[in-house]
């Protein structure tokens, strides 16, 4: 699998995540997951987790395994009840130097979540949570499946305020000149509209929503 390197990761912290989506069509996760924390956009390299179980005790394992930068992904084997993440876990990914969790199920504790500057994906809140118990098939460092995409170890995870994009990082390079371009045109094309130039024209020739 192909590191993230500093270069390809300042372009994309640039770049608008949403515009990926006019050249690719595959590696967006369900838009039921948002963000419930945090802000900007947020990029680094896939950390993994499947937790089975309600095993509390997967996500501190992965927690620890986290190295600064990395952004851990979380599937709940597919519960969407038991939260798996509130203020002591987000506290401990801060102090890892995660730059973001995504939840593939329910957070708890939103108002500390807001605070700890940490950006947090998932589908929702609730007050039932993981327990401490060891579940008997929680994976770690594997291929999941987190909102209706697959995940590796390593993979680019690209975060904002439209939503979670889990790409390889040769997909994402392959197409970031396509996106650079993009948006670098769209100021442009906006204040044409707004200035009243005919749409006909602008919209035929549009590189970008």
């Amino acid at each position: 699998m192909m590191e993230l390197s500093t270069n390809l990761q300042e372009r994309l912290t640039k770049v608008s995540v949403s515009t990926f989506g006019h050249f690719l069509e595959d590696g967006f996760l369900d838009p039921g997951i948002r963000r419930l924390a945090g802000s900007g956009t947020v990029v680094g390299p896939a950390r993994t987790v499947r937790i089975d179980g309600h095993d509390a005790l997967a996500m501190n394992r992965a927690i620890l395994g986290l190295r600064a930068g990395e952004f851990l992904v979380v599937s709940m084997s597919g519960d969407h009840r038991h939260a798996p993440l509130g203020a002591i876990t987000a506290a401990a990914l801060v102090a890892r130097g995660a730059v973001g969790v995504v939840v593939d199920g329910v957070v708890t504790d939103i108002a500390d979540l807001r605070s700890a500057g940490l950006s947090v994906y998932a589908r929702g809140t609730s007050c039932l949570t993981t327990k401490r118990t060891k579940g008997s098939s929680s994976e770690f460092d594997s291929t999941v499946e987190c909102g209706g995409v697959d995940i590796a170890p390593n993979d680019l995870i690209m975060a904002s305020d439209d939503g979670i994009a889990g790409l390889n990082p040769v997909a994402a390079e392959s197409v970031l000149g396509l996106v650079e371009a993009s948006d670098a045109a769209e100021p442009t094309l906006l204040r044409r509209i707004r200035a009243g130039e005919p749409l006909e024209s602008l919209l035929a020739k549009a590189p970008t929503l």
